[in-house]
């Protein structure tokens, strides 16, 4: 398992958050509550320990509890903007890391208590944005958190940023320390991707994605769930809207080009506006080459930096890695394209890599039949994902149903559920319940998700409408995991989202391995047809 004794006491060692509910077992370690739950329900024994474990043991940890609250508090009071020297100071004078124009320091809280942190220190740059707008870009869960900005004297720009103990991912795999399988590293690719995508729609260019720029928090050679990464250095180019150039320097990292991961774009040219999604793309093409190669520097044979220059505005490209099979070659080979309008978007490159995950996932798992691998095969090739609705309402109080409303419901105090599902969290937890209504609620993947962990406890819930929400095939992947392991729904209702053909072949698969969910396919049937009948050839499989 994945878990180790964590030294920073406000964030929670499972999900490497800082708390909202923390909760702490007869191991005598703190945990998000919801985590620790759906790990006991999971394990039976504490992560950490390894010595059995029981729900009923946990207890609120309502120090930790304080403690985060005032961190949060008293970061909003001071708008996000710290002093150095009064709010926190370098624990070392020797930098964990520098290149040119960026030195990152491990740092610590002076006044208060605080999460781990470390000082990104950025030469002759100043911010473009206030203080709390670069912290809301680091909510994302596979994007570095900004805790805020330091005032100094040094002429330069520093941000305040969550520690990552593992280090970043190139030196992970150059040092050998981590040699994930290729399933592995398609998890890693997507949760790269997914910052990449929330970035996008903020008009934010990374312009640097390499191995080096991505932080590890966890890691395991061949579990995909066990491996956590996030996203760090992202708008340090030329072309930022986020910093800007102070004074006349040269030195700082955001006018130096990673000429190795640049797009062919980037180096023909000494503007601007070759800086966009599709040069990210080119670059994470790169990225996904030197995890496959064991970290190793691209084009490293070559010395001279114009040679690589030569080959690949000529169109030259990398040779295939050895842990990396012909479908994800031909996926980074997509990247790689002169031409930046053929290269897919990160939204895209999500959809091909998760078809990928899942053959592999369907593979590994000695999948036999062999109408569910021809099934497979045809939906993987007229992928016909129907767009989102756009439901951007606050949430709103409606009654939902209740077969048997006269059952005393037993309620759980849920901070989540108060912030996502104001009015709603009573019955979303309600252990008794028979029918649950989510018809239209804005309910996007992170949202499923926690909706998902609830019903793997449920014992009675029978039926669940998710019809007309923003569910996509993340959170499909955390509905498919609660219907292997709740044994009581039998109808659930999921159309008008947007789970596609890939989200459908998971849930098909969920059903094909639970034996209580022979009716399952009745609420699915407003699906497109291709996707029915996948799911009708997993029902007959049940039955």
């Amino acid at each position: 398992m994945f878990v180790t004794s964590n030294t920073d006491t406000l964030k929670c060692p499972i999900t490497c958050e800082l708390f909202r509910e923390p909760a702490t077992g007869q191991d005598g370690h703190t945990y998000e509550r919801d985590a620790i739950i759906a790990w006991l329900q999971k394990n039976g024994t504490s992560p950490i320990t390894r010595e059995p474990m029981t729900i009923d043991s946990l207890r609120p940890n309502h120090v930790v509890k304080q403690l985060v609250d005032e961190f949060k508090s008293s970061s909003s009071q001071k708008h996000f903007l710290f002093k150095f020297g009064i709010d926190l100071r370098k624990v070392d004078r020797r930098p964990l890391f520098q290149a040119p124009g960026k030195t990152i320091y491990r740092a610590e809280w002076i006044s208060k208590p605080g999460p781990d942190v470390v000082l990104l220190k950025i030469e002759g740059a100043k911010a473009n944005r206030e203080a709390a707008y670069y912290v809301q870009l680091g909510s994302h869960p596979h994007i570095v958190h900004t805790y805020g900005m330091v005032e100094n004297d040094f002429n330069a720009l520093m941000l305040v940023q969550e520690y990552a103990t593992a280090g970043d991912l190139a030196e992970l795999l150059k040092e050998n320390e981590f040699q994930p399988s290729q399933v592995v590293l398609l998890e890693i690719f997507l949760q790269i991707i997914d910052a990449m995508i929330y970035l996008a729609n903020y008009g934010i260019v990374h312009g640097d994605l390499a191995c080096r720029n991505v932080l590890v928090f966890r890691f395991h050679n061949s579990n995909p769930q066990e491996n956590l990464v996030k996203l760090t250095d992202f708008g340090l180019t030329r072309a930022s809207t986020l910093y800007s150039v102070v004074g006349s320097t040269a030195s700082t990292t955001l006018v130096v080009v990673p000429l190795r991961y640049a797009a062919p774009e980037i180096l023909q040219s000494s503007g601007l506006s070759n800086y966009s999604e599709k040069s990210d793309v080119y670059s994470m093409g790169i990225l996904m080459w030197e995890a496959c190669s064991q970290g190793q520097l691209p084009y490293g044979s070559i010395d001279n930096d114009n040679e690589v220059r030569r080959l690949k505005i000529k169109g030259e490209i990398l040779g295939q890695p050895e842990k990396c099979d012909e479908k994800l070659w031909n996926i980074i080979v997509q990247c790689w394209h002169q031409q930046p309008d053929v290269r897919p978007t990160f939204k895209m490159l999500k959809e091909s890599l998760l078809e990928l995950q899942l053959r592999s996932i369907i593979s590994s798992n000695g999948v036999q039949n062999k109408s569910v691998e021809n099934k497979t095969d045809t939906l993987i090739q007229n992928t016909t994902e129907s767009p989102v609705q756009a439901n951007t309402d606050t949430l709103v109080d409606h009654p939902l149903s209740n077969e048997t409303p006269s059952i005393k419901s037993t309620t759980i105090t849920c901070s989540f559920c108060n912030s996502h599902f104001p009015g709603l969290g009573i019955l979303i937890h309600d252990q008794t319940l028979i029918k649950l209504d989510l018809t239209e609620r804005n309910i996007d993947d992170n949202k499923v998700q926690h909706v998902a962990d609830i019903l793997q406890e449920n014992t009675t819930l029978v039926e669940l409408q998710l019809e007309g929400n923003r569910i996509g095939l993340k959170g499909t992947r955390h509905l498919a995991k609660a219907l292997r392991n709740n044994q009581t729904l039998i109808e659930l209702n999921i159309s008008d989202n947007q789970i596609g053909d890939v989200g459908t072949q998971y849930l098909a698969e969920a059903i094909r391995q639970n034996e209580e969910q022979n009716k399952l396919i009745d609420r699915l049937r407003q699906l497109a047809p291709q996707h029915a009948a996948y799911l009708s050839n997993a029902t007959r499989i049940n039955q």
